[in-house]
């Protein structure tokens, strides 16, 4: 019994952190979804936010979200994003696509690597890939 409670222990431990690979880097992550953050385009115009983290949230300001449509009339966002701090910020960053009823049409799996500079403005575009997906969600992790 002694034996076997430092090889629960160690188990229970492995289990707390996600890893996530970018590129040829491996890092450790928080485990989602508690660590993500979201912006969502809305039917009307703009977008809302909900922060899950606030080391993106006290650094990094989502200052627009504009939405167009392709000439094939796929919907294309860009979110204007600001650095507000004074060193660099690295994000992951991936996109859902929802329909006008607010479902998932659309899902991006992998995580984009995403380097903000201190002060600068840095714009991220997605275009749907289906041509029901009308809104936009933004999907924020801090690295």
């Amino acid at each position: 019994m002694n034996k076997l409670l430092p090889l629960l222990a160690l188990g229970l431990l492995a289990g707390c952190t996600t890893v996530l690979e970018t590129g040829d880097r491996i890092e450790r992550g928080l485990n989602p979804p508690s660590a993500v953050n979201y912006a969502t385009t809305k039917p009307e115009g703009g977008f809302s936010t909900q922060l899950n983290d606030n080391r993106v949230g006290n650094k990094v300001e989502l200052l627009a979200a504009r939405k167009s449509k392709t000439e094939g009339g796929y919907t294309r966002v860009q979110f204007d994003l600001r650095n507000g701090s004074h060193l660099r910020q690295n994000l992951n960053v991936s996109f859902e696509w929802l329909a006008a009823d607010g479902t998932v049409t659309e899902s991006q799996p992998n995580w984009i690597a995403t380097p903000l500079e201190p002060g600068a403005l840095t714009t991220i575009t997605a275009t749907a890939l289906k041509s029901q997906s009308a809104e936009c969600r933004l999907r924020l992790i801090s690295r």
